[in-house]
């Protein structure tokens, strides 16, 4: 510990370049440890340095100082530490303003680091509503540099924003804002749910879909006419299957005679999320008249047989059969106008587990 706080001295902004820089390169290498993070995160007046150094003119110096922060909050205690910590520093040092004010601007060559750091700090549900507070006023504007392939000039690909909204989605709060029509979030971020070129950046959009449609608030807004919330849900599923013309009807025009070339979502936790999805909006009788009447179940029965022979992974295979198993019965056979409304008593649920488990694993052997 005592070699750690010696480290503090070279860490100052007025400190030899040279020693500063190679002190940083030390820091940055204990924060890939455990047992490191554990020191400097013990060391209130080490973090106050970091945080200064972020802001460097040597380019070399502020990225590792940024580097060690992405470290050092990697898991809620830290994250908090930091982010707590960060509000005692004078001049003011509102880090995730820092961070949102670094990712808005075109010319920051630290926009990815950054973006990293308050993915780690949105992470924690309790900051979540803190970091609201600050980025309110620029959700736009990070929206806008989310959407806009190419925003950053140095070549950084904000890829981390998807996980920052989907962050900011775990609170009702964060839901309201990501669908209030005056901010246009949500219309901004659907399409990259089918982003190839970032599993990061399509695994946080279907995050956010997820998020909402976990909030029975939001079903109507999800299964709006324009169905571009739903084809968002239902295009990664798809393949290059064939329809009658009748079930082809049912689809939503942009899922109608997809491709021979179109593939599905490779990653099977992704397309799980999906599936759960679905398995939320099935909750009242209206939504699921709905996905019946937009083809889901079409859509499912052939990524079932998909799944089943290609992709082989036994809980997407159970999440798709728990859709379709609600969407092939009758309203009269269901009985329920809403899912949501029934108490299952615990010893019930336990069971309805336990009996998953069974399922999946009868899969895999």
């Amino acid at each position: 510990m005592d070699n750690v706080r010696e480290l503090i001295q070279f860490l100052q902004p007025n400190q030899r370049l040279d020693l500063k820089a190679v002190a940083l390169t030390h820091v940055l290498s204990l924060t890939g440890s455990v047992e490191g993070k554990e020191a400097i995160l013990s060391l209130d007046d080490m973090l106050m340095a970091i945080f200064g150094l972020t802001l460097d003119d040597n380019a070399t110096v502020s990225k590792d100082a940024v580097l060690s922060l992405i470290n050092l909050t990697a898991e809620e205690t830290g994250a908090i530490k930091v982010y707590e910590l960060a509000k005692q520093v004078q001049p003011r040092f509102a880090i995730a303003e820092v961070a949102s004010k670094q990712i808005c601007d075109e010319q920051a060559e630290l926009a990815d680091a950054w973006s990293m750091v308050l993915s780690n700090l949105s992470r924690v549900e309790a900051l979540v509503h803190s970091i609201l507070d600050t980025l309110e006023s620029t959700l736009p504007q990070l929206a806008k540099a989310f959407a806009k392939l190419e925003y950053n000039k140095k070549k950084c690909k904000l890829h981390y924003l998807a996980p920052i909204f989907c962050n900011l989605t775990q609170v009702p709060r964060g839901r309201e804002l990501c669908c209030q029509p005056k901010y246009q979030l949500l219309e901004k971020l659907l399409p990259f749910a089918s982003f190839e070129e970032s599993v990061v950046r399509r695994g946080g959009t279907i995050g956010i879909i997820k998020n909402i449609c976990f909030d029975a608030v939001y079903h109507d807004v999800i299964l709006n006419e324009q169905d571009d919330i739903l084809v968002a849900i239902l295009q990664p599923l798809c393949g290059p299957e064939e329809f009658t013309d009748e079930e082809m009807e049912k689809l939503p025009i942009e899922l109608q005679y997809l491709p021979e070339s179109k593939t599905r979502e490779t990653d099977p936790d992704l397309r799980r999320m999906l599936l759960e999805c679905l398995l939320q909006l099935c909750a009242t009788r209206r939504c699921r008249e709905v996905l019946r009447a937009k083809g889901v179940y079409e859509i499912l029965r052939e990524y079932h047989k998909w799944e089943a022979k290609v992709g082989r992974e036994s809980e997407c295979l159970l999440a798709c059969e728990n859709v379709v198993d609600i969407l092939i019965k009758k309203e009269d056979e269901i009985g329920l106008d809403n899912y949501k409304s029934v108490e299952v008593p615990a010893d019930q649920a336990d069971k309805f587990v336990q009996e998953d488990a069974a399922y999946v694993k009868s899969l895999l052997d």
